[in-house]
């Protein structure tokens, strides 16, 4: 498909650390074929299978000016280094052009993974791995905040998964990408705690709220709202859930592929309590939500993960 931003093709990729993978030209980046894999709150993504590589073209409008950018990226590609974050690979930034890449994991998102291409390729994932996806997630989240760093767009979109479904967590802190004196994109309503009404308002407490949501995705297999790039609306999880403990067996409120963990000897009982963790995670008022610190604690006894 024809995806080449325009006007960039004497600029240059920089790249933040050799990999063994070789280096390439940002002209043999864009010559090469893409795949869209949907557009986000700051910009569009592409998959470019020859470089197995992820390209963010971010959105210009509200970008920080070339040199603060510049000095902003190289940032926070060299300072986040974390096992479960999904590392800056490279940048191009050139007068109209934002470009971010990251490696590509085999799986693709967490997203598609959970919900396919609107309903169609779902994977059916097993209650081990939800929970070891749950607990690496946690874990990059609160290293970013013992950074004094929010991530600010936490979602499944934004996880990306190995061909053994191990989790790494991309695009932290990009909104630090965008001017404070300009628009900045609004975030997606499903995963964004009530007390936020635009990226700029983020803190550590909305993000324990995003992830309390991306908890409930887990557990339910059902998509927030406005989260996928189909007609599907997806669902309001916290008043859902909520809704669910009051009318129906609270069995009915898990993915149907948990359904056999459910009745298994002390798993049923886990879900449930990951099920409350998530409905503490999204209480309305910020002061009532646990830190991301108790949180992944509270995932790693839950789930029997060593420290």
């Amino acid at each position: 498909m024809a995806w080449s931003p325009t006007d960039i093709i004497e600029s240059k990729l920089v790249f933040f650390r050799e990999d063994g993978s070789g280096e390439y030209g940002l002209e043999e980046l864009l010559g090469s074929s893409a795949e869209l894999l949907g557009k986000g709150t700051f910009g569009t993504s592409y998959k470019v299978p020859k470089y197995a590589v992820v390209v963010k073209r971010l959105k210009i409008v509200g970008c920080l000016a070339e040199m603060e950018f510049i000095e902003k990226v190289k940032e926070l590609g060299s300072q986040f280094l974390h096992q479960y974050l999904l590392p800056l690979k490279a940048f191009c930034c050139h007068q109209n052009e934002r470009l971010l890449l990251y490696d590509h994991m085999q799986m693709g998102s967490l997203a598609f993974v959970l919900h396919g291409n609107g309903g169609a390729h779902k994977t059916p994932l097993t209650w081990e791995v939800r929970c070891r996806i749950a607990y690496r997630v946690a874990s990059a989240i609160q290293y970013l905040h013992s950074q004094y760093v929010f991530h600010g767009n936490v979602r499944s979109s934004n996880i990306f998964l190995t061909s053994s479904f191990d989790a790494y967590l991309s695009e932290y802190a990009i909104a630090q990408l965008f001017s404070d004196t300009k628009p900045i994109p609004n975030l997606v309503i499903g995963y964004c705690a009530p007390e936020v009404t635009n990226a700029r308002q983020i803190s550590q407490k909305s993000d324990v709220y995003s992830f309390g949501v991306l908890l409930f995705e887990l557990l339910t297999g059902k998509a927030p709202t406005n989260a996928l790039n189909v007609k599907e609306k997806g669902t309001d999880l916290p008043n859902w859930v909520r809704s669910m403990f009051q009318e129906k067996p609270l069995i009915d409120v898990f993915d149907n592929a948990l359904h056999g963990y459910y009745n298994t000897s002390g798993i049923g009982e886990k879900m449930v309590q990951l099920l409350q963790l998530s409905l503490c995670c999204t209480f309305q008022y910020p002061n009532k939500r646990p830190s991301m610190a108790a949180v992944t604690n509270q995932i790693r006894e839950t789930c029997s993960f060593e420290r």
